[in-house]
């Protein structure tokens, strides 16, 4: 879905009056679509894999076997870190919205890190990503149960915290 769209659903739900956000009030949603949005930063993973067809391309071994090989890891490094705050920046941008609204609490502070560790986890269960640039040492099995087990504990934060949004009484 997308890190701007999970600030703006947080911040349509502490508008709502409380306990009406996830049926009578905007945004009229569950809050596991709050958690599935905060899950799949989508803007982020979009810029990963452009970077990524440009720092690394596709090798054939003397055996004719295929594969992928990064050949600019130290691009792929910063951009795996501003990729990181960019998903946060652009949580905080939906939450606050255009008129610059000025209700942040405690929360947020968790709930905008939230899309930033996704995309670590997207990277982290994918073939060559950025990932690979900053922790080659990694294998397989560690970097995908890391990446599993971080998608549960993350999907569940976030789908409590859109439920503490929505009992939030704001002015």
């Amino acid at each position: 879905m997308s890190s701007l769209a999970y600030g703006a659903l947080t911040r349509k739900r502490e508008e709502a009056t409380p306990g009406t956000s996830r049926r009578d009030s905007p945004p009229g949603l569950k809050t596991y679509v709050d958690a599935l949005a905060a899950l799949v930063p989508a803007e982020v993973l979009t810029v990963h894999a452009a970077i990524l067809a440009k720092a690394s391309k596709i090798v054939t071994s003397a055996t004719g076997d295929t594969g992928t090989t990064i050949t600019d890891p130290e691009t792929l490094k910063w951009a795996f870190v501003a990729l990181f705050l960019i998903s946060i920046g652009l949580y905080v941008l939906g939450h606050v919205g255009l008129a610059g609204r000025n209700a942040w609490d405690r929360w947020d502070w968790i709930r905008m890190f939230i899309p930033g560790f996704a995309f670590v986890g997207w990277t982290m269960i994918q073939k060559v990503t950025m990932f690979d640039a900053v922790r080659p040492d990694w294998g397989d099995v560690p970097r995908f149960t890391v990446a599993l087990i971080g998608a549960v504990v993350l999907a569940a934060i976030a789908a409590g915290l859109s439920y503490t949004a929505d009992q939030k009484r704001t002015g």
